[in-house]
């Protein structure tokens, strides 16, 4: 778990210790920001929850939501040139109510107008009520490749996600090639290309910053968070009968190599475009546009928002094929030599291919076997070059660029991606290839 997937997991455990997970725990034990991080919002929580589990009924919300949008306007104005630069005392006010009733944090807004974070508040008790959401639209991005990526040059491929509050709890997102369904139990990702799936639990990231969008009443969570920590900026507006939230992030990470710049949203200077409906306070649309090189490229577009429609139980299932391979988490993979970095882990990766020795490989490459597709692909290739391993982003590994010939001749010039991240400490490939 890298920093991003913990800060975001925070939010989620705080007043639900089921969230709380050991992959949680461990990253916390051995990141100081994260953790001072942790401790903040818990003593804020454990100072202000109430002694018991509280219904939050529609007199309660009412209630607390008038409170924080009286004290927003007043924060408001007294505070006319804030610009999330600093802790604004409503804030946490708003945070506390929002863990009490558990429902949608309210954004500080700055010079925002009354009536627009009026609204803003308002809009959590239609979301509170919500029994499914079908979400649609598109994004630019490389079919069956994970959910994180975004490519500013690519085409636009058509995305979608669905979300059944339950109990329990379900959700399906896909893509052409790649879809991840969460059935309750467990999250099951299937790559339809090589025919590879893997299991994991409900919170597991295979879709990463996506999974909080089939939350729309906990969709603005992550953008507080980001706030608290100065990482954002907001402003609210409201025209037409409908409210529009922009948040305008600067790329997070390390780019003194740019490698990964531009290539996920987090990694990318950006602005996110939330649409609410003013009547029904639903949310309604979702724009990410990349700001680069003097150019404002649209690469996500969430336009088509269904409520509370009946989803059928098919959609939270996958039928897998009988030759399926799963990919298998790094305690599960054989034993491997003890390599002395992510050069000589790529080094080892490249010669198992060479040699089409698939039982080596597969001590560095997670899986039950090695699919038909990577044999035929990059069997008896030669390696040409092999560079020095770098970091880039927020990627928790590394990259190795390498230069390779394969069988028919092509030539392939890319970056290896491998990482030790895991409680074992063993280098894996990870994607690159």
């Amino acid at each position: 778990m890298n920093c991003k997937q913990a800060r975001e997991r925070i939010l989620e455990s705080l007043g639900n210790s089921q969230s709380e997970t050991k992959e949680l725990r461990e990253h916390l034990a051995g990141c100081p920001a994260c953790r001072s991080e942790w401790q903040h919002d818990r003593e804020v929580w454990e100072k202000l929850r109430p002694a018991e589990t509280i219904v939050a009924s529609h007199q309660l919300m009412e209630r607390t939501m008038t409170a924080i949008t009286i004290e927003a306007a007043k924060e408001s104005s007294e505070r006319s040139a804030s610009k999330w630069r600093s802790r604004p005392r409503w804030v946490m006010l708003a945070v506390a109510a929002v863990l009490l009733v558990v429902l949608i944090p309210l954004l500080p807004l700055g010079n925002s107008n009354r009536a627009g974070v009026a609204l803003l508040a308002q809009s959590l008790q239609a979301m509170s009520k919500l029994r499914s959401v079908h979400i649609s639209g598109q994004m630019r991005t490389v079919p069956g490749d994970n959910f994180e990526l975004i490519g500013t040059d690519y085409q636009f491929v058509p995305l979608e996600m669905w979300r059944d509050y339950g109990p329990p709890t379900r959700w399906r997102v896909e893509k052409p090639g790649r879809v991840v369904v969460m059935d309750g139990q467990q999250s099951l990702l299937y790559l339809s290309k090589n025919h590879s799936a893997m299991k994991g639990e409900p919170t597991t990231g295979f879709v990463q910053w996506l999974r909080p969008l089939m939350s729309p009443e906990t969709v603005l969570a992550g953008e507080l968070a980001a706030a608290k920590r100065g990482e954002a900026e907001a402003s609210l507006t409201e025209a037409n009968g409908q409210l529009t939230l922009r948040i305008t992030r600067q790329a997070q990470g390390d780019f003194t190599n740019d490698w990964v710049k531009n290539k996920a949203i987090d990694s990318s200077d950006h602005t996110r475009v939330y649409r609410f409906d003013s009547a029904t306070k639903l949310l309604t649309g979702l724009s990410v546009v990349v700001h680069t090189g003097g150019q404002d490229i649209s690469v996500l577009e969430l336009n088509s928002f269904t409520y509370d429609q009946p989803l059928p139980d098919t959609l939270f299932a996958l039928a897998l094929p009988a030759d399926v391979n799963w990919m298998l988490e790094p305690s599960e993979m054989p034993a491997a030599p003890s390599f002395t970095g992510p050069r000589e882990a790529a080094e080892f990766f490249f010669d198992s291919l060479a040699r089409e020795d698939w039982q080596k490989l597969l001590q560095v490459l997670p899986g039950s076997s090695v699919p038909d597709g990577i044999k035929n692909s990059y069997g008896g290739l030669n390696v040409v070059h092999l560079g020095d391993a770098f970091q880039s982003g927020l990627y928790p590994g590394w990259f190795v660029p390498y230069q390779i010939r394969l069988r028919n001749g092509e030539t392939k010039d890319h970056k290896l991606a491998i990482r030790n991240d895991n409680p074992q400490r063993r280098w894996v490939v990870d994607g690159g290839f």
